[in-house]
């Protein structure tokens, strides 16, 4: 531990609000950190709860610590990070969530890659930790291992078509030099979610020199106890605002075209993303519209065809927004779950507590139950769908396969995505033919 302020290698900011019940095991593995050149800013963004007691109660013991307090803007973590920003003297930045919590040696092999290849920005893997059954699982999207150019040390130029394919745009699994950060003035983005996507995005392309750790050094916390989904409905414009901003940036920095494709398509996902977890109609059709009527063509998704997108569902899934209202989306969901009201689901829940995580599963049904059930389980990585197979291919998608391919893939459960009756009982059929066993098939429209 040192008090000469050139000596500090990291400045670790955290923002804090209301963050009690998770703040303690965060603290102790950054407190605990082999690389100890580092300070530990925290800013207490007013904390109603015992977060600030548990702040000073560690600041007592760990000189490092560093509290700052300030009024809650009620617009999520970035005005108290930029605060941090502001108070960091360290040669390197790390952004953490108060609730995460990290491998001990993270910063040390962070900042020995940093060093060694003179990065711009250290982007590393993490892990998800569930809550409440205590298991931890690895998410390639977190690092996609896939598209790291065979390089030490890469730009954007090096893979302009993957760069915002490499990471999420979380800022946690990331170490920034911070004099880099101060020569672009880079800062986070003051909206209520996703604020560091600006941010993390913005330096990704801006970055002259990126390095990657091929190891898994965070853990995310999921299913804490806190219900972000009804959130988001209050704040839907949360959903574009990043992309927004960035797309200007790029423009004006000329970088645009060089990435279109990459960023196109981290955008087009995203949206998706927040537009099926949103579960009260009046958000749902106020961003319906909004994607429909002014996003979309803003971020040149309406025009372009099925040949600019990686995965042609997204390419089909814009194309539905755009020439369906938000009623007959609705209606298109409830109906397919076998509602009579239009609005009581607007997103399936991919059947989780019935299936292991990992497992390998076989989709039955092509239709909104089952886009939504494979969307979710290739963007979180839950388990491994070996073959999505619809009994009639009327839109001849390459992607979907007859029932009768079924016999050829090895599998651990079937899912069938079908609220018909008609539709369950031939897929029932087709499983009791291959010899699956009844305890290892789900009918989502069931559950």
């Amino acid at each position: 531990m040192t008090d000469n302020i050139h000596n500090i290698k990291v400045s670790v900011i955290i923002s804090v609000y209301n963050a009690g019940l998770f703040l303690n095991k965060c603290l102790e593995s950054i407190a605990a950190q082999t690389l100890r050149d580092i300070e530990i800013i925290c800013v207490n963004d007013g904390s109603t709860d015992n977060s600030l007691a548990i702040l000073d109660e560690f600041a007592e013991k760990d000189k490092r610590i560093r509290i700052y307090s300030k009024v809650n803007e009620g617009l999520g973590g970035a005005s108290a990070r930029n605060l941090g920003l502001e108070k960091a003297r360290g040669e390197y930045i790390s952004i953490l969530d108060s609730d995460d919590f990290f491998e001990l040696d993270m910063l040390e092999k962070a900042v020995e890659k940093a060093d060694s290849t003179n990065a711009d920005i250290v982007v590393f893997g993490g892990y998800e930790y569930d809550e409440r059954t205590g298991n931890i699982y690895k998410v390639p999207s977190i690092l996609n291992e896939k598209v790291i150019p065979g390089k030490d040390i890469f730009s954007y130029l090096d893979c302009p078509s993957d760069i915002y394919q490499l990471s999420q745009g979380m800022a946690w699994n990331k170490l920034f030099r911070r004099s880099f950060l101060e020569t672009h003035n880079l800062r986070f983005q003051k909206i209520k979610y996703t604020d560091d996507a600006y941010f993390t995005f913005a330096y990704m392309v801006l970055a002259e020199g990126i390095a990657v750790l091929r190891e898994y050094l965070c853990y995310y916390r999921v299913n804490s106890g806190t219900n972000q989904t009804a959130g988001l409905a209050n704040y839907p414009d949360s959903a574009y605002l990043p992309y927004m901003k960035l797309k200007d940036s790029l423009v004006e920095w000329g970088i645009y075209d060089a990435v279109k494709q990459s960023f196109v398509n981290c955008a087009a996902s995203f949206f998706r993303y927040f537009y099926d977890q949103i579960n009260r109609f009046e958000a749902f059709k106020y961003l319906h519209d909004k994607y429909r009527d002014e996003i979309f063509d803003l971020l040149d998704m309406s025009d372009s065809d099925a040949s600019l997108y990686y995965d042609e569902r997204l390419f089909l899934w814009v194309k539905q927004v755009k020439e369906n209202t938000a009623e007959e989306m609705a209606f298109k969901a409830a109906r397919a779950y076998g509602s009579e009201n239009m609005t009581a689901i607007l997103r399936f829940q991919f059947p989780y507590r019935a299936i292991k995580r990992e497992s390998k599963i076989v989709i039955l049904g092509a239709g909104i139950m089952g886009r939504h059930f494979y969307s979710q389980v290739m963007l979180n990585g839950y388990c491994d769908v070996v073959m999505w197979a619809e009994q009639e291919n009327k839109l001849k998608l390459s992607y979907i396969h007859s029932f009768d391919e079924l016999k050829n893939v090895t599998f651990e459960y079937a899912i069938i995505a079908y609220a018909n009756e008609k539709l369950i009982s031939e897929a029932l059929a087709c499983l009791k033919e291959l010899g699956v066993a009844y305890d290892k098939i789900i009918v989502g429209g069931q559950n």
